[in-house]
């Protein structure tokens, strides 16, 4: 039972009925999943145009919320800007739900939960760097208004639209990707509450602050595999990554426990990063799994697993002579098993391999019995490479895909996902 994303600017610009039109040419898709709420990213990305769409050739997203619902009277304290297109009248989280129903689709709302343009308190409620610096449209788990902010707009949400399974995403903290390449957002969150919550779990702040400055130091200047080695045995890196990823953890057991005290017939589908990423943007898979028992992540090998290998590597690196190197530590640092260049990477992404391997991580990491969604991308990718990217991803550890997504891929596509159905 495979699934597929579709975007606000799917249904404004093509209609509901267009778009199921579509995806009646897919066989085996018995999951959409409508963005409610948009990130701050180029649809697509990175570079292309959107194939299908008759008013737009891309889109960028602005952060916000595109259910026709009052976000501010529903969390004063800290909310999510309400998209222009939704004071102008528009509900295409309304308009697609209408439109299904006739169907034998299920419908999973995804939210983005802690990255967008937010309002309110984000003194208290923001992401800050080692260097006290905020991180722009990131919220913390910590944060004193966040979780909040989420059960009751999920929760009214759910009131309006019927909808009984939710996805979440963006359930963790910042990459360095983003609106530009930032390598410190990784290093967060250093905010008041985290601060306190960090003492609480035995990290000695100053000692903290100087072992991550001192790896930062490493890499620049140039000793990268050193400052792996060091990041590596740290003692108290180590109790900071597990402290990021117990934040994390506690934060989705507290909205899901809270949404199902009030609704207990809901339940929640996980979007995370593969497993070789994931540990060190703050999710556990052992400990997320207890709370949720499905889950989607994105081993998109074309793409460098989903993160942005080349936007890192060459701010790193700064001339091309170092690349090599810095992506050999990039390799060590996050355990990846790829022989391949750097050149490779830029050419043609990891070894399809990938897929495979970060599917068996996944399955070795999650609880037992957990379902597992494996992305495959549908876009910058060509015919060939899609047929053996859907092949390998059958053979996996996986149990179905969910394809990402509608508005960004070749409507050739859809007939080849068909096709290999019949295989």
């Amino acid at each position: 039972m495979d699934g597929i994303h579709i975007h606000p600017h799917d249904v404004l610009d093509e209609g509901s009925e267009t778009i199921l039109r579509h995806l009646s040419k897919m066989k085996g898709i018995h999951y959409i999943f409508p963005q409610v709420n948009t990130i701050f990213e180029r649809n697509p990305n990175p570079v292309g145009i959107l194939p299908h769409n008759p008013n737009h050739d891309v889109v960028m997203g602005t952060g916000t919320f595109h259910a026709n619902m009052n976000t501010k009277q529903i969390s004063p304290m800290l909310y999510q800007q309400i998209d222009s297109t939704i004071e102008r009248g528009e509900d295409p989280i309304w308009d697609f739900k209408i439109a299904s129903q006739s169907t034998n689709y299920e419908i999973v709302p995804w939210f983005n939960i802690l990255n967008g343009h937010f309002k309110g308190n984000l003194r208290d409620n923001a992401v800050y760097n080692i260097f006290g610096e905020k991180v722009e449209h990131w919220l913390c788990p910590n944060g004193q208004d966040v979780l909040n902010l989420w059960i009751q707009t999920i929760i009214e949400f759910i009131k309006k639209y019927k909808y009984k399974m939710i996805m979440i995403d963006r359930i963790r903290y910042p990459d360095w990707a983003g609106k530009t390449i930032d390598p410190f957002r990784m290093f967060s969150c250093f905010c008041n509450s985290c601060k306190t919550k960090m003492l609480q779990f035995e990290i000695d702040l100053t000692e903290l602050e100087n072992d991550i400055k001192q790896f930062i130091k490493k890499v620049q200047q140039k000793d990268y595999i050193e400052a792996v080695y060091q990041f590596k045995h740290s003692v108290m890196i180590g109790k900071w990554i597990e402290f990021r990823k117990n934040s994390i953890s506690e934060f989705v057991q507290g909205l899901i426990t809270s949404v199902q005290r009030f609704i207990p017939e809901t339940t929640f589908l996980l979007d995370l990063w593969p497993p070789s990423y994931a540990w060190f943007l703050g999710q556990d898979y052992h400990q997320l799994t207890n709370v949720a028992s499905s889950l989607k992540h994105f081993p998109y090998h074309k793409l460098g697993g989903g993160a942005d290998v080349q936007g890192l590597i060459e701010i790193l690196a700064k001339k091309e002579s170092e690349y090599e190197e810095v992506f050999k530590a990039f390799l060590k640092f996050f355990e990846i098993d790829q022989s391949i260049t750097y050149q490779t990477i830029k050419r043609k992404g990891y070894n399809i391999d990938f897929i495979i391997q970060e599917n068996e991580k996944v399955r070795l990491l999650s609880q037992p019995g957990t379902t597992i969604y494996s992305g495959v991308q549908m876009w910058n990718i060509n015919e060939k490479d899609f047929i053996d990217t859907i092949r390998n991803t059958r053979q996996s550890a996986a149990d179905a895909i969910i394809y990402y997504c509608y508005g960004w891929a070749d409507l050739s596509h859809f007939k080849m996902i068909s096709e290999q159905m019949n295989h």
